[in-house]
């Protein structure tokens, strides 16, 4: 399980607190995360047939960040499309709305993990701690649409979107180390 931690590391990883991050760090991060994500299900998979049955959701995120990283690097991010042509409008909305969906897939599979490997004793915190991260994920979106009419609250949603992040690992981390214990 500790694979799965340092691929949630990864993909938690933010060089900015840009609601919707381009750079082609982020998804060489997301890329690297969500490959440690699928090798440690295959490793503790071996043992519950259940965690398997998420690794598609996995391999479509492998997907999408390959995909954003090469049109990262090479300058065609949905972020910097030219808008002046009705093509380059529905490229736009589509790959913004295939970045969002990306985003809100990462709480299913982290979701799918707590529900089909932890025993319920443990994971009510973990499951409170992503159902908030998901609310401030919402909300750091509207408050990124609306950012010029409410300047700074953007910032302030992804920081404490950081924040729980940060707590939800710490607390994964000791959750599964105290479970690895249990079966020594």
């Amino acid at each position: 399980m500790i694979t799965i931690f340092v691929g949630l590391i990864f993909v938690f990883f933010k060089t900015n607190l840009n609601f919707l991050d381009s750079g082609v760090t982020y998804y060489v991060t997301n890329l690297i995360g969500y490959l440690l994500i699928y090798l440690g299900m295959n490793d503790f998979g071996r043992g519950n047939q259940k965690l398997l049955k998420i690794r598609p959701y996995v391999v479509v995120m492998i997907a999408h960040s390959l995909i954003f990283l090469v049109l990262n690097s090479t300058g065609n991010s949905p972020l910097t499309i030219a808008l002046s042509t009705p093509l380059g409008v529905m490229l736009a909305l589509v790959g913004g709305a295939l970045m969002v969906a990306g985003m809100f897939v990462v709480f299913v599979i982290i979701s799918q993990i707590l529900e089909h490997v932890l025993p319920k004793t443990d994971k009510a915190l973990l499951e409170n701690l992503v159902n908030i991260m998901m609310l401030l994920f919402i909300l750091s979106g509207i408050s990124t649409y609306f950012q010029n009419s409410i300047p700074l609250v953007a910032t302030v949603v992804m920081v404490a979107l950081f924040v729980v992040e940060i707590l939800f690992l710490i607390r994964y981390y000791y959750v599964f180390r105290s479970q690895d214990e249990r079966y020594i």
